[in-house]
């Protein structure tokens, strides 16, 4: 009698996802403005450099059934191409997206480096005042540069600054609001936010906290940060006040708003914290929570909103990625946790694709075809 064995069971991942198995532990990823590469952060400072162009995109797998009308998608056939590793660079700073191609990236010293899709890399100032501590991309191909406590925009292609001011302390994170009108700066326990053409201040605050995350509401009522003393800090711009949400179970290493619902979502607990805005808790008032996804044993590292749709990606201590929509407690399984923390997520510009990076040096890209968003 001859056994035969049932077919091995193909995941979600390997249908439309991307992996490469890279050295280091990846600390961050980006895309660029135009969404065709992808920059990972590695823990010794390199950046390895991947093409989003699928040869086998996952649109071009699909086939529809005659007999029974359903879609079904083949395996991938062939190898993907190997990634472009740069020299170390400083990997203590987060790198952005600049002009359409290229990204941002602090040099060793005081440099400040342009590096392309392709892992060229250009000097854009070859010193200044005191090493880069944050960067920031701003629309229209600007960019924000914090040197310690010297704060300066560029405008595209510009060697010198179109406006320059000095905050005390360190800047140690930048974001600019949605439509780049506003600049927020916070370090060593200080908050600012400025307009981004004159860099004029608009509010300044003392909270307390590590901020190891910021992000503006879409309307630019509310700056929200995470912080590695396990507490999310508020600040509504209305009131020109600060509150703080403490004992997370974990640092809140993420937060970020979905520009759909307008909703706030964290990590740093078991499940997607979250609340609807612009009704978010501060002081007495508790605002309007949102339970979305599922509660569970495992901690939540990372989160990224899906930048058009009520969708938000969850990555798990143990490696579990899932997509969730926002509000809801519906999950798809994206990538089976392997044991190794996600330590990166991010959307690309359109949507269509999500970055993953994983502390045992794993990136993943995983693009969805437009028939699972119907």
């Amino acid at each position: 009698m001859i056994e035969t064995k049932p077919p091995q069971a193909v995941s979600l991942f390997e249908l439309i996802g991307r992996e490469w198995r890279l050295d280091e532990a990846v600390t961050g990823v980006s895309f660029n403005a135009k969404g065709s590469a992808l920059a990972c952060s590695l823990a010794n400072g390199a950046l390895a450099l991947l093409s989003v162009a699928d040869a086998e995109h996952p649109e071009q797998r699909i086939r529809m059934e005659l007999e029974t009308g359903r879609s079904t998608i083949r395996p991938r056939e062939k190898p993907l191409p190997a990634p472009v590793l740069t020299d170390p660079l400083r990997a203590e700073v987060d790198i952005c997206a600049y002009d359409d191609q290229g990204f941002a990236v602090a040099g060793p010293e005081e440099e400040l480096w342009r590096v392309t899709a392709r892992g060229q890399s250009v000097r854009l100032e070859k010193t200044g005042v005191a090493p880069v501590s944050a960067l920031c991309a701003l629309p229209g191909g600007r960019l924000a540069v914090a040197r310690a406590g010297h704060l300066a925009v560029f405008d595209p292609g510009a060697r010198d600054p179109a406006a320059s001011c000095g905050l005390p302390g360190t800047v140690t994170r930048l974001a600019a609001s949605a439509d780049g009108r506003l600049l927020a700066a916070c370090g060593a326990g200080r908050f600012a936010v400025l307009r981004s053409e004159t860099l004029e201040p608009v509010l300044t605050l003392d909270v307390p906290g590590e901020v190891v995350a910021l992000s503006w509401s879409p309307d630019k009522r509310w700056l929200v940060a995470g912080c590695e003393d396990r507490a999310l800090t508020l600040l509504d711009l209305t009131a020109g006040k600060a509150d703080r949400i403490v004992d997370f179970p974990a640092p809140v290493r993420s937060v970020g708003f979905n520009a759909c619902p307008g909703a706030l979502v964290a990590s740093g607990a078991f499940r997607l914290v979250g609340w609807q805005g612009p009704d978010l808790p501060f002081g007495d008032h508790e605002g309007t929570p949102l339970e979305t996804g599922r509660a569970g044993m495992t901690l939540i590292e990372r989160v990224a909103p899906h930048p058009t749709r009520d969708l938000c990606a969850a990555g798990y201590a143990n490696g579990l990625v899932v997509l969730a929509p926002v509000g809801k407690r519906d999950e798809l399984m994206l990538i089976e946790g392997q044991g190794a923390p996600v330590s990166a997520l991010a959307w690309s510009p359109d949507g269509a694709h999500l970055a993953v990076g994983f502390a045992d040096g794993r990136a993943a890209l995983v693009t969805f075809p437009k028939i699972m968003f119907k």
